[in-house]
């Protein structure tokens, strides 16, 4: 796992190994006492905000089709790791090979600190992938694109063009976006 700090005081955690936006948060960034004092245990890192939680699930899986279940993980080899870029913002890109593809995922602050925008694309694709956006217990379809999830806990705006869908699931409702194309993207952003 990563966390992502901003001078706007947008934060996020990011898992390396299922290309999952684990939890978001505004203010400080993290206290990291235990991690140095004593050495003791646990070496854990506690965000200084109000967390949101989101999925630990991976983004993007292969399924057979728009109604099988989203996996809860990617196998540890299935998922090879190649860095991340920043750019001039020193905002990352991270990058790994996963499901046949290869994914770019970027997720920078929105202007004014609103909240965080995320493009993931994939390329090289051999198979079409799905996006799971979102999970949540309800998630509502509003116009220009725009969902709320959970009981307005945060909303989400796809790029004008994106087609969504909403499916029920044991738990409650999901979020997805089929990248048909070999080489597709998708833009979405995340407010709280």
């Amino acid at each position: 796992m990563i966390s992502v700090g901003t001078p706007e005081k947008v934060n996020y955690a990011y898992d390396l190994k299922q290309g999952a936006l684990l939890e978001v948060w505004r203010g400080d960034f993290m206290d990291v006492t235990e991690m140095w004092k004593d050495r003791g245990e646990p070496q854990l890192a506690k965000p200084l905000g109000t967390v949101l939680p989101l999925s630990a699930a991976p983004a993007l899986a292969a399924l057979a089709d728009k109604d099988a279940a989203w996996p809860d993980s990617i196998a540890f080899d299935d998922l090879q790791n190649k860095g991340y870029v920043l750019d001039k913002s020193k905002m990352p890109a991270f990058l790994y090979t996963a499901n046949g593809s290869d994914v770019s995922d970027k997720i920078v602050v929105l202007d004014g600190g609103a909240g965080l925008s995320r493009t993931i694309s994939i390329s090289n694709s051999k198979q079409p992938l799905y996006c799971r956006i979102a999970v949540g217990t309800s998630i509502e379809a509003h116009k220009n694109n725009t969902y709320t999830v959970g009981d307005k806990a945060y909303t989400l705006k796809l790029a004008d063009g994106t087609k969504a869908f909403i499916r029920k699931t044991q738990n409650g409702k999901e979020l997805l976006v089929l990248l048909a194309n070999a080489t597709d993207s998708l833009t979405y952003s995340l407010t709280w």
